[in-house]
């Protein structure tokens, strides 16, 4: 009876073991593992289930930058959410296409007011979703004056930078770089990863390119590493107006003593919270997730009409 017994769990237990193989395999394809650049376990930051729900992390921040002189309070938007892009084209393609990079795009939304007009930028960073390797980069300014843009491609030997700019003896212009190198705009996203459980490093980083000036690509060698409140305080609480929050600070520093910070939450999804970097210094005041593509469904802090 005993071994009858053994035998029948042996058998129940195979079968289970079996059934959970072919529910893996049936799996659509916007639910599996990110592919190439998958990492092993959902607590790694580019793989964790926060980012499979199909909607948007939508971030508000009180944010500040001195533009001709002045300091210029404004709203500034970080939104995240998952993406699939064509491995050639590089631009958005469906989860079942044929040769697709899944991505988290992350949007930098602002607008500016100053005297007389606004200024108005967006930057777009596509990072691999499981090892945040760039794969591209927009950045665009528009204000009275005329636009300017930046469109960087990640290929398999470095990297095409485009850029035009409205300004006379600037034009158009395009440069090679090394392929190692991350954009500056990308350190909020690696500030994330380490607080998740991301290693300390040193990077090359290129100099910011969000600007209504074209920019000479300067690369940095930046090391991005923890930093202490103070003797024996690692970690810090948080008051805002969008909670309360304990965090960990992690720094981008150079040899030309820039220095940027961002104060992430230590506690999953590990959010930006506050943040000093390229010129701009920003503290979260709203949290919101949703499809802010669907014109049904409105945002729980601006009005109809009236986003930042």
């Amino acid at each position: 009876m005993r071994h009858s017994l053994r035998f029948v769990c042996v058998f129940i237990l195979a079968n289970l073991v079996s059934s959970i193989h072919d529910s893996d395999a049936q799996t659509p394809a916007a639910q599996q593992p990110v592919g190439e650049d998958s990492v092993d376990g959902l607590e790694k930051f580019g793989a964790m289930e926060w980012w499979d729900d199909g909607l948007s992390e939508m971030c508000y921040y009180d944010a500040e930058e001195s533009i001709y002189g002045k300091t210029r309070k404004y709203t500034r938007v970080h939104l995240v959410n998952r993406q699939w892009m064509d491995r050639v084209s590089g631009v958005k393609a469906d989860a079942n296409g044929d040769d697709v990079v899944p991505v988290l795009k992350f949007n930098i939304a602002e607008e500016i007011p100053t005297e007389n007009y606004n200024y108005r930028y967006l930057t777009t960073v596509f990072v691999k979703r499981g090892s945040l390797e760039p794969f591209k980069m927009v950045t665009s300014s528009q204000e009275w004056c005329g636009a300017t843009f930046k469109h960087l491609r990640w290929g398999s030997s470095g990297i095409e930078l485009k850029c035009f700019s409205y300004f006379g003896d600037e034009g158009d212009g395009t440069f090679g770089l090394d392929r190692e190198v991350v954009p500056h705009e990308s350190l909020p996203m690696l500030a994330r990863e380490l607080v998740a459980g991301g290693k300390e490093r040193t990077l090359k980083v290129l100099v910011p390119m969000r600007s209504t000036h074209l920019i000479q690509p300067t690369v940095r060698e930046t090391l991005l590493t923890f930093e202490s409140f103070g003797p024996d305080q690692p970690f810090k609480t948080l008051k805002t107006k969008a909670g309360e929050f304990k965090v960990r600070r992690v720094a981008a520093s150079t040899v030309e003593s820039d220095h940027a910070y961002f104060d992430i939450e230590v506690a999953a999804p590990h959010r930006l919270v506050a943040f000093s970097a390229g010129g701009v210094r920003g503290v979260l005041k709203h949290f919101e997730k949703r499809a802010y593509w669907d014109r049904g469904n409105p945002s729980s802090f601006h009005s109809e009409g009236a986003a930042p």
